[in-house]
């Protein structure tokens, strides 16, 4: 899939390095838009014309084990890679089905988030990152002060029509201690005291601080305003870096920008992790030859070079985070604390539905705000959660 800026040209000059280490193996590439991937992944494979080795989005692994057309990994197999350990640690959470054992897929690389925020926006506040974002109380209050300022808009997070809708609400979920499921992978959870904390508190600040024309916007839109100097705050992932550094001289950015991980909340500092996987399809006529591809893209060398020089985004190896110093530039650093608390969503059969139906109901919530500047009041706000428990419960159902 386009993972990355010019995707293609980067895969092929992986594909092009194995050539050359396995001469008698020759890789055959097929982009995929990744709007349209699951449906033709899933269709092909249906139809006995799956590929050898495909991407796969973290939350797409749970629908394909269960119609049985991904060829688990062996324990050797994983060993064969560097092991487990050699691997951010919540990216094997999408790996295997949930109440499973069995390894269908191996971590590529990881989508991660951290807050951007403007250096001389807090130099001229007289506030110090470290404790400007330490926490939830923190950074409302840091949100709070700049906009008393009244020379930039506080917050600039994306709303109703971004893809990451639910990602980017449910790290407040898991710090105020719920969750979107229990432990079941069944039984929704998002009218839950828990839960509910945290999607209150995430929409206040949306609703209190945030740009209010990105309400109805996407990430590009988010970035570009932060870029171009409109707002001061700003959550999103590593591929962020490498976009602004391409063009470092627009307004936002000229003036001074910087990260730092996103605050803890009462129950603990979460970040989403996604990203995507590697999985073999059982009906490979070339299990070996395949098996050798993945070890290749999931090594050390290809790491560096794909991931982090080429597509800008985050490695699933731990080992290319040390040797590319991402852990150390000060740019990054604050993915590489990240990556530490990040937690994945379980593998699911039902997952994509379950996504669909939260992002609408979501979108709902960004709608009023929308509308009325202003967060939505509590008991609309509860009948809503309740509402969404109710979707997820449809989707579950539908799909078991």
């Amino acid at each position: 899939m386009p993972n990355g800026t010019d995707a293609l040209r980067s895969m092929r000059v992986e594909a092009d390095e194995f050539h050359r280490l396995h001469p008698n193996i020759t890789v055959e590439l097929r982009m995929l838009d990744w709007a349209a991937a699951l449906t033709m992944i899933s269709t092909a494979a249906g139809g006995g014309d799956a590929p050898d080795v495909t991407q796969l989005g973290t939350t797409w692994v749970g629908n394909l084990s269960k119609s049985g057309v991904l060829q688990p990994y062996t324990e050797a197999e994983i060993a064969s890679f560097g092991g487990r350990a050699a691997f951010v640690p919540a990216s094997w959470t999408s790996t295997k089905p949930v109440g499973s054992d069995t390894v269908n897929a191996v971590p590529w690389f990881v989508d991660v988030r951290a807050l951007f925020y403007r250096t001389d926006v807090l130099r001229r506040l007289g506030l110090e990152p470290e404790k400007a974002f330490a926490d939830w109380d923190s950074l409302e209050r840091t949100l709070a002060a700049i906009k008393r300022d009244g020379k930039i808009t506080p917050l600039g997070q994306p709303g109703k029509n971004d893809w990451n809708v639910v990602h980017n609400v449910t790290p407040f979920i898991w710090g105020a201690g719920g969750d979107l499921l229990a432990a079941d992978g069944a039984t929704p959870t998002l009218s839950t005291p828990e839960a509910f904390t945290g999607i209150d508190y995430y929409q206040r600040l949306m609703g209190n601080y945030n740009k209010r024309e990105l309400m109805t916007k996407d990430t590009d839109a988010a970035m570009a305003a932060f870029a171009a100097g409109e707002t001061a705050v700003l959550m999103q992932g590593p591929d962020a870096v490498s976009g602004f550094r391409a063009d470092p001289n627009r307004a936002g950015l000229r003036a001074g920008w910087s990260t730092a991980p996103l605050p803890a909340g009462p129950r603990g500092r979460y970040t989403f992790l996604g990203g995507s996987d590697l999985a073999i399809f059982a009906r490979s006529a070339h299990r070996a030859a395949a098996l050798e591809w993945v070890r290749f893209l999931t090594g050390a060398e290809s790491q560096e070079r794909y991931a982090v020089r080429n597509a800008g985004i985050w490695p699933a190896r731990l080992e290319t985070v040390r040797a590319t110093a991402l852990d150390t530039d000060p740019i990054y650093r604050a993915f590489a604390e990240a990556q530490k608390s990040g937690r994945q969503y379980p593998a699911l059969a039902a997952w994509g539905d379950i996504e669909a139906a939260l992002t609408r109901d979501i979108s709902t919530l960004w709608e009023s705000v929308q509308a009325t500047g202003a967060p939505m009041a509590e008991p609309e706000l509860r009948a809503l959660l309740r509402r969404a428990d109710e979707d997820v419960r449809v989707a579950v159902r539908q799909a078991s």
